[in-house]
């Protein structure tokens, strides 16, 4: 096929006149069908495949104060989507927390639900799906370690998070220090995720019932992407099996409350991860399939090889890739992941960016940065130090100043590389050179830059390659096979 396609290969010159200086926002000439699930491939309802890349953002979420007095987050508006379009994004991971949607017991906040779906709307009118991340890290702003106790020698006090209200934050009176400095690393977070397990005092029936509200708020929209059920689980008090097992059963349990609230509307996508053992590993048990069987699911492990991994040496990049490909076959489901990058500096770790997007390219395949920016006051910070902004971060800001720093460009440019966002049918092959596929439909392509791209295109018809804030979209409608490559 592809000697064909190359045979048959013409250079189309479109010319048009080049971008404005201010150029508009994309307007849905970029288009947010309703999603599906086909052939462990993420789809829309018009048969496309989409490949979701894209950013986490956390300006939503609520994270505890440790004590700073300085933000924990910082505002996300519609400047924010302005600046995401213009790298190319299609997706933001947006983390929501519980214990603003249930901030007392079978109290579900509406005013936070509208502010859910105000982000919704400013990222649909900038053509970007929506993740909703139900984010939680070490259980909830709940479990720090008062200033005043003290702990054991070989432990260190823990700093609060985010995830859960403090009505559902059952410790058992252990101990909120931690060894190493390591945030899951606490008992007592490891006994408020093994209470939730066990449904003591009906918190995992709390959060289940939560789910069911949100996704009924949301059950008529295609541009919310899907429901991501809990970011990075905690085992608990048990082993790594058993562990997976009740991480498997809240899964079924949540997916059931969802599909029953969205009757009268649609099925969005449901993105599942292991435990947050993966995150630190590179692998991990796996939640049985036996509670994944529900047709749109999506498995979503954080790969951080080669950034925050335990071993640097093992998975690379690449092998993490192979890993989490062979666990998402073993569903039958894509492969999709939620949380990647968090690497060092931009000027020494930029290539490894490049290798991240190369991998993604070779599974087609997407996935959200880790992140769009954090604030001083965010735990990650505070954990270290508050000296410096993480350096992972997309939009860096000076702490404990806020003063904004601008983009990380190193990250900016691998992030905002070529791709299609929706290609009809089946993607044969995906690369920085282009795209070849094979089915009929509408073709919608993204290219960074100012100038315009010089394009070798076959087998698509009406072409528009039109100057968009930050770059080019291109707009073309494939009968057969098809490639679109630069020239």
């Amino acid at each position: 096929m592809r000697a064909l396609l190359l045979a048959t290969l013409a250079i189309l010159a479109i010319q048009i006149a080049a971008p404005a200086a201010n150029a508009s926002p994309p307007d849905p000439g970029w288009t947010l069908p309703q999603l599906t699930v086909a052939d462990r491939t993420i789809k829309d309802v018009d048969g496309r495949t989409v490949l979701l890349r894209g950013v986490n953002a956390n300006g939503l979420n609520d994270y505890a104060t440790n004590g700073t007095g300085l933000p924990t987050v910082t505002p996300l508006g519609i400047t924010d989507f302005a600046q995401m379009a213009a790298l190319g994004f299609n997706v933001v991971r947006l983390n929501v927390a519980w214990s603003l949607l249930e901030p007392t017991r079978g109290a579900f906040d509406a005013a936070y639900v509208d502010r859910i779906r105000g982000a919704v709307q400013n990222a649909k009118d900038h053509g970007i799906y929506t993740v909703l991340d139900m984010h939680q890290d070490a259980w909830g702003p709940y479990v720090g370690t008062p200033s005043d106790q003290s702990c054991p020698s070989f432990m260190e006090p823990g700093v609060g998070w985010d995830g859960a209200p403090e009505w559902a934050t059952l410790t058992g009176g252990w101990t909120t220090c931690n060894i190493g400095g390591l945030r899951e690393a606490a008992p007592a977070i490891a006994h408020a995720f093994q209470a939730f397990y066990d449904d003591e005092q009906g918190i995992q029936s709390r959060l289940v019932a939560t789910w069911a509200r949100l996704a009924a708020e949301f059950k008529d929209e295609p541009a919310v992407a899907g429901y991501d059920l809990l970011n990075e689980p905690n085992p608990g008090l048990r082993d790594p099996f058993t562990a997976a097992d009740q991480i498997g059963q809240f899964y079924k349990r949540a997916t059931d409350a969802i599909r029953q609230a969205e009757s009268g509307g649609f099925p969005h996508l449901v993105f599942f991860e292991p435990s947050a053992i993966w995150s630190a590993f590179g692998f991990d048990a796996l939640p049985p399939r036996q509670y994944l069987t529900d047709p749109l699911v999506v498995f979503s492990p954080h790969l951080y090889s080669e950034s925050i991994t335990v071993s640097s040496e093992f998975p690379g990049i690449e092998d993490g890739f192979k890993i989490a490909d062979r666990a998402a076959a073993w569903y039958d489901a894509p492969l999709w992941t939620g949380e990647w990058g968090w690497f060092g500096d931009a000027g020494e770790q930029g290539a490894d960016v490049d290798r991240f997007v190369d991998a993604t390219d070779k599974y087609r395949m997407g996935g959200a940065w880790w992140s769009w920016t954090q604030a001083c006051g965010d735990p990650h910070p505070v954990r270290d130090g508050n000296t410096h902004q993480p350096q992972g971060n997309l939009n860096r800001i000076d702490c404990p100043s806020g003063e904004s720093l601008g983009l990380v460009e190193g990250f900016a440019g691998p992030l905002s590389r070529a791709y299609p966002r929706a290609a009809p049918g089946t993607l044969t092959e995906l690369s920085r050179n282009g795209f070849t596929g094979t089915g009929t439909g509408q073709v919608e392509a993204w290219y960074p830059g100012t100038d315009r791209p010089q394009l070798e295109i076959a087998n698509l018809a009406d072409v528009r390659l039109s100057p968009i804030e930050g770059g080019w979209q291109l707009i073309g409608h494939a009968d057969g096979d098809y490639a679109v490559n630069l020239a």
